[in-house]
């Protein structure tokens, strides 16, 4: 799902053509096109997982017996299928397997009277052998346009998997998104976003979901990486998505610019569903913006936002899972954790791994480099300016509303301030 230049695509179809139909069609790239047309509709359906799920006398045929039987049972593979007719009301998957971890490695070991490296080794060998196999399947369309909110929502998540595994992998793939939504659909001079991207190609003015969900995952990234580009840029595209979007008589984002004259209407969705609203990470983007920069006038915007959707919160809690999260995050005292180092430092690192090894939702998490990024921060608030190392160590502050606990460069005593009520 990733571009070789590192957006990320939207989306790949469930259904695919299973293997058989091609067989019986004969290669279908290779026949004239009247014999193409001369093939049954049935001969070439489509079906929903068919290049995921396996039969088991594939597997059987595909591996050698002993092989077979271990990844059988390692994966759950069943002669008539695996999977439960009342999770299959369409009968999409009848006598289909989909492989899943059925048995641990040490059972099946037990299953097999085979050592656990043993277990491991073939199994390791059979997924090869099944994956190459899989690879000649026909494979599910792939829609490879790039949304600039989806791929938000990507570096949110990579940025965040890197916070909590210090995984240097998720960090690169989140890091090489967002340079791309940057470099592809940013309009650094007007300062505004393009929505999609495809072939080579950026248009259509973005929205304001757009504008929220690569916002949260530029201040995702700045919290990984430390790296106060990524804060700048979001601060700027905050202030275009407000200029943009908000209601300053009334509170809350319209989804969409008032530039397009066709529009009847301009909705502002509150719906939390397979995605956040737009206005719900936006009013969380804020909260966490205005206690980085010290921004009143965010807050304002916050609460008179909040105030707007309040009634509907009250009615349909259930419905509004982030605006809760929102609404939590304004009543709290968010912790402000200053670390007063370069980020490269490994005892920077450590103090990181504390904090991100709790569960602490509404914090921020700002660098003191003493250089370029150090200087950016106390521009919005001045205190910052005095925050430093102290021996040489990276130092953590601890604070709320900027009122910190004494600094400290050793890790349980970080570990001690953040747990305490």
């Amino acid at each position: 799902m990733t571009d070789p230049n590192s957006g990320f695509y939207s989306a790949e179809d469930a259904e695919s053509l299973p293997a058989e139909a091609l067989a019986k069609a004969g290669e279908v790239d290779l026949l004239h096109p009247e014999e193409k047309e001369d093939l049954s509709s049935e001969t070439l359906v489509k079906e929903e997982g068919a290049f995921y799920t396996w039969y088991k006398d594939e597997i059987d045929k595909i591996l050698n017996k002993d092989e077979a039987n271990i990844f059988n049972y390692y994966y759950g593979v069943k002669e008539n299928g695996n999977v439960n007719p009342s999770s299959d009301p369409h009968g999409e998957f009848t006598g289909e397997n989909i492989l899943y971890i059925a048995h641990t490695l040490e059972e099946t070991a037990s299953n097999f009277n085979l050592s656990v490296e043993k277990v491991f080794s073939v199994l390791s060998d059979a997924r090869r052998i099944i994956f190459l196999s899989r690879e000649k399947k026909p494979k599910p369309h792939l829609d490879d346009k790039i949304l600039v909110s989806w791929n938000g929502l990507m570096i949110s998540a990579f940025a965040r998997a890197y916070q909590v595994l210090m995984d240097e992998s998720y960090l690169s793939s989140a890091k090489n998104a967002a340079k791309f939504i940057i470099n592809n659909l940013y309009d650094e001079k007007n300062k505004k976003l393009l929505r999609r991207y495809r072939d080579g190609e950026a248009k259509y003015g973005a929205h304001l979901e757009d504008y929220a969900f690569l916002v949260q995952g530029l201040l995702d990234l700045y919290e990984a990486s430390l790296n106060i580009k990524w804060l700048e840029t979001a601060i700027e595209l905050t202030k275009q998505q407000i200029n943009l979007f908000y209601d300053p008589e009334n509170g809350g984002f319209y989804d969409t610019g008032g530039e397009d004259s066709s529009l009847i209407i301009r909705t502002k969705e509150f719906y939390d569903s397979a995605e956040p609203s737009g206005n719900s990470i936006a009013i969380l983007n804020l909260l966490r913006l205005s206690q980085m920069t010290d921004n009143e006038n965010w807050r304002e915007i916050v609460d008179k936002s909040l105030a707007y959707f309040g009634e509907r919160i009250k009615q349909a809690p259930q419905a509004m899972p982030q605006f809760l999260a929102a609404v939590d995050f304004s009543l709290s005292k968010p912790k402000q954790i200053i670390i007063a180092g370069s980020a490269d430092d490994p005892l920077t690192k450590e103090l990181l791994r504390e904090v991100h090894s709790r569960f602490i939702p509404n914090k921020i998490i700002l660098l003191a480099d003493g250089e370029n990024g150090q200087k950016i921060l106390a521009s919005y608030i001045p205190f910052i300016e005095s925050v430093k190392m102290i021996d040489r160590k990276s130092t953590a502050y601890i604070c709320e509303n900027y009122a910190c606990k004494l600094p400290t460069s050793d890790v349980s005593t970080v570990a001690e301030l953040l747990d305490e009520k």
